[in-house]
Parts: C-alpha cells; sequence; structure tokens
C-alpha cells in the first residue's frame, strides 16, 4: 500500500493488504522443490512433503497490499510485512517466475500502467471447475486489532503500499479469467500466496487461492508472508499473530499447503540473514500520525514472530530503544498517555527495526459552554484559500467557516456523533474571538468531519483527513490535539482562560501530510462564565 507515511510512525511508509510467496530448493538444472507442510483435519498433526516444479511454472501473486486499512493495526501490520516481501517478490523475478500484483478493490486506480494494461492484451480462456476447493468456515476475529477502542469501517485505501515495487514484467489481473488465461498462456502450473487479509481476501477473492485451486492450478500460501483479518483480546491471550496461526492452521488442513518462503530461499542463497527487515509488532498500533485514543487503561501487546529467541526492548518516555532498555516479558497495561519504542535484539545486535506506538488518553467530558462561538462575531475568520488585503479567495469546493453545519452544509459529524451546535471549517483555519471578563474557561469537542463517509464509505478518500486542533490564548499555545482521523473519537479541551487575557484563537492546521479532504468540526464550542 503506497503509503506516504501520512500515517506510519517509522521512517518508512505505512499501509494494508497483500499476497505473495515461495519456497524452493535445486534439485536439478532447472527445478526447485517446494518443501510444503499440511496438516491431519482431525488430529492436526504436520505433515511433510516436498514437490518439484519447473520455476518458469510458478506464478507468485500479491493480494491486497494495500497503503491503508480502516483498522490503523491492521495498516501497520501491513507496513511491517512489505520490506520482507519485497525482497521475495525480487527474488521470484530473478528465478524466472511470473508476479502478478493483485491489489483487487483498487486495481483500476492503476489504468494506464503497462502491467495492467497487459492483462487485456491475452485472450480470455473460460475457467473450468475442475476441483473441489470447499472447506469449514474459517476462523474470523472481525478485522480490528485495536481491543475495546474498535476501528470503525471506512475504505480510504486508494492503491498498493509505496514500498512494494511494481516490476517491468509483473502483471496486474484482478479477476478469476485474468488469473486463469494469464496461466494457460504462460504455462503456469503453481500459484504461491501472499497477503492480507488471509481469511477474507485470500480464500475469497476471484483471484484469490480457493477461486484458482478449482480452476485446476496447484496452490500455495507462504505461512510467513501472510497476516489474517486481525482480532484482538489480550483479556484472553487472543493476539493478531495468534489469530493469523489459526487461520493459517486450518488453510493447512482443508485447503492448502503451506511453505515458510525465508527459509527455502535461505537455502537458495537468496536470503542474507544479516538483512534487518521486520519491526517489532505492537497491538493495538496507534502512531503519531493516527493514534490510539483511549479511556480505559489498554492492554498493549508486542511481539517479533519472525526473529525466534530475540529479546523485545522497548522504552515508554519516547526515548531510543536499546540492549539496555526494560525487557518485554509480557503484556504492558497503558493508563496515560504513553509514546512507546520497541526493538528486537540478539547476541548484541539489532534484528528488528524499531517500532513507535502512540496511545493518548482522553480527558473528561467538558461541560457544554454558556456562549457558543457561533453566536459570536469573530475578529479573524480564515479558511484554506488565497487570501488578498484581507479577503480571502477559498480553494476548490471549500467555504469559509460555517456556523452550525460542516463546511459543505451537511450535519456536523464527529465519531458516528451529530452535533447541532459548531462550526464546520476547512484546515488550515483560524478563528479569533475577544474574551470577556467573565470568560472562565473555553470547552469544545473537536474532529475531524466524517460526512464523506456516507459516500461509499469513504472510498479512496478516508485515509486523507488529517487534522490538529489547537488553542491560543494571546498569541500563545494553551492546548492543542493529537493529530485526529476520520471516525476518531472527538478531541475534548477545556481550558482555563487566564485573568485578564484579551484573545483566543482556534486553530485547525494539516497534519503535515497536506490538506486534502482537511473538513473539521469545532463542535459545543464556546465559553463557560460560571
Amino acid at each position: 500500500m503506497p503509503m506516504n507515511q501520512t500515517f506510519s510512525v517509522m521512517p518508512r511508509r505505512l499501509a494494508i493488504g497483500l499476497s505473495l510467496a515461495l519456497v524452493l530448493i535445486p534439485t536439478f538444472a532447472r527445478g526447485l522443490s517446494l518443501e510444503l507442510q499440511r496438516r491431519d483435519p482431525v488430529t492436526g498433526a504436520t505433515i511433510l512433503e516436498k514437490e518439484e516444479v519447473d520455476p518458469a511454472k510458478v506464478g507468485v501473486i500479491a493480494v491486497d497490499v494495500w497503503n491503508y486499512h480502516w483498522c490503523k493495526t491492521a495498516t501497520m501490520r501491513v507496513d511491517a510485512f512489505v520490506p520482507r516481501i519485497d525482497k521475495a517478490l525480487e527474488a521470484a523475478r530473478a528465478l524466472g517466475m511470473t508476479v502478478m500484483l493483485c491489489p483487487s478493490d483498487v486495481v483500476e486506480n492503476y489504468a494506464g500502467f503497462p502491467q495492467r494494461e497487459a492483462v487485456f492484451a491475452l485472450p480470455e480462456i473460460a475457467v473450468p471447475k475442475v476441483a473441489d476447493a470447499s472447506c469449514p468456515p474459517v476462523p474470523d476475529a472481525g478485522g480490528c486489532a485495536c481491543g475495546r477502542e474498535r476501528c470503525a469501517g471506512n475504505y480510504g485505501w486508494d492503491g498498493m503500499h509505496p514500498d512494494l515495487h511494481i516490476g517491468k514484467n509483473d502483471l496486474m489481473p484482478d479477476t478469476r479469467t485474468e488469473v486463469y488465461s494469464i496461466c494457460r498462456q504462460r504455462g503456469l502450473t503453481h500459484l504461491i500466496y501472499v497477503g492480507f487479509h488471509t481469511q477474507v481476501c485470500l480464500l475469497g477473492k476471484p483471484m484469490g487461492l480457493r477461486a484458482m485451486k478449482e480452476a485446476g492450478l496447484r496452490c500455495v500460501l507462504a505461512r510467513d508472508m501472510t497476516d489474517a483479518h486481525p482480532g484482538y483480546d489480550p483479556s484472553r491471550g487472543f493476539t493478531p499473530d495468534l489469530n493469523t496461526d489459526q487461520v493459517v492452521e486450518h488453510f493447512e488442513k482443508h485447503l492448502a499447503p503451506t511453505i515458510h518462503f525465508q527459509q527455502e530461499l535461505t537455502r537458495l542463497g537468496k536470503w542474507d540473514d544479516s538483512w534487518v527487515l521486520d519491526p517489532v509488532r505492537v497491538a493495538p498500533w496507534g502512531t503519531p500520525m493516527r493514534p490510539h485514543l483511549f479511556e480505559e487503561p489498554v492492554t498493549v501487546t508486542l511481539s517479533a514472530p519472525l526473529n525466534p529467541g530475540s529479546e523485545i526492548r522497548y522504552t515508554l518516555d519516547g526515548s531510543k530503544p536499546s540492549q539496555g532498555s526494560n525487557l518485554y516479558i509480557g503484556p504492558l497495561v497503558v493508563t496515560d498517555t504513553t509514546h512507546l519504542r520497541a526493538s528486537a535484539f540478539r547476541n548484541g545486535r539489532p534484528v528488528c527495526l524499531e517500532s513507535e506506538g502512540s496511545f493518548v488518553r482522553l480527558a473528561p467530558m467538558p461541560p457544554d459552554p454558556d456562549v457558543f462561538i457561533g453566536d459570536l462575531t469573530p475578529l479573524r475568520n480564515t479558511g484554506f484559500g488565497h487570501t488578498y488585503g484581507g479577503e480571502t479567495r477559498h480553494s476548490g469546493f471549500t467555504r469559509p467557516p460555517q456556523k452550525d453545519t460542516a463546511n459543505l452544509g451537511q450535519p456536523l459529524k464527529i465519531n458516528r456523533q451529530s452535533y447541532s451546535r459548531g462550526m464546520g471549517v476547512h484546515a488550515p483555519c483560524a478563528l479569533m474571538y475577544d474574551i470577556r471578563p467573565d470568560y472562565r474557561r473555553f470547552v469544545a469537542l473537536a474532529g475531524a468531519d466524517e460526512n464523506l463517509i456516507s459516500i461509499s464509505n469513504g472510498s479512496n478518500l478516508a485515509q486523507h483527513p488529517s487534522v490538529v486542533f489547537k488553542v491560543f490564548i494571546d498569541g500563545r499555545e494553551a492546548a492543542a490535539s493529537p493529530v485526529m482521523r476520520v471516525l476518531s473519537p472527538a478531541w475534548r479541551f477545556d481550558v482555563p482562560i487566564p485573568s485578564g487575557a484579551r484573545r483566543i484563537s482556534l486553530i485547525a492546521m494539516d497534519a503535515g501530510n497536506g490538506s486534502r479532504e482537511d473538513f473539521a468540526n469545532w463542535v459545543n464550542a464556546g465559553f463557560v462564565t460560571r
């Protein structure tokens, strides 16, 4: 998912869904041996076997490596897998395999890319049904790995993760017919899958594993390069990693064998064990650009499942973790605003990329104001656009701040709730008011407006709104919110006004990643006089 780290906390780019992998060992001049793992459907016992195949007859399919997901933890888990999957795809190309990138929902956003247009040059071939690919229902934990503070569904992804390289000779099919036609045209007999989210996208999408198994292709899942549609319940030890293990085992019992891509590439000499590719995984995984807002204490789990035998070290004060930092021995309980940083070490050297986690506690709900800002005349009233001689030419379809409606005229909405009083703005925006002697406190709720969710569930757009709200009193910052995203809880302002203060400014600004779709709302905003 190209994540222009609008919302990643790493010095890499964040994002959400993917699939691909393979595992091989040369056994003769042009062949490789896939080391396959199955499980007995009744006992669950592991069954190992090898299968020789010509690499020219192998396709590797990367499914739904999106740049965003409505679940922030799912987004970051995609981000965590991309470096190793990109290495795997590079090796697959070098070995002569056909690489297919399949971002399903957003594949047509690649119209004009040679890798997409080349698919339509192939003759369509009717897809037969030659195999039974039925299986019992797969464990599904609901898709959100953030625990009690569950994310709300929105469809903001608009492409693949930006760090997933698109090869010159890759193909970008979408339908079952397109994938099957490529396989027939190129003589492919085997398909190796990696990606997100295993029990949903790899299972149910038309280019997914079950569909192509029914068409007669030999399908294999790379178990170290997939992640389930996650869930998280630390009270019973249920983590996204455990969820993925359960789904992979279900595939091995009922649907397809798996391979461990890294181990196989290591045996081929195509993987360097000195590479540091994987971050420590965090659940829930809030980031500075997409923080985890909470009221009740949050249980935070750290893991490094692809680096067994390593020690996870962490800090909670924002300092860089080292081998002498706190040793992670079990879930952490976060009770206040916390900036977590973590890495993993083995034999004195880092084996994981550093991860960050941002957890922000919400203040108590403020009272309603006695004086609403909508009933006052602002001294300063600016919005997104160009300003000439004190007049603002507002940009595009944005408007000046609007009283008691969102900026484009819809109801004021934050976190699934509508409000009747407030100001709808587009960041960057400033509102300035005189402070009367009887004003004691400024109170408000503030958040990203979410009317765009009512249009196709925010399709291609919901990743963009990101706003920071600030309150200045006589030119000095008195309070600020973290980055607010679409469908996040409203930020709660309750700001004391110093005696003798003259003016207050209410600022909505973009979060440093541009102002696209940065519609924002101040609701129940005003002054307490008692």
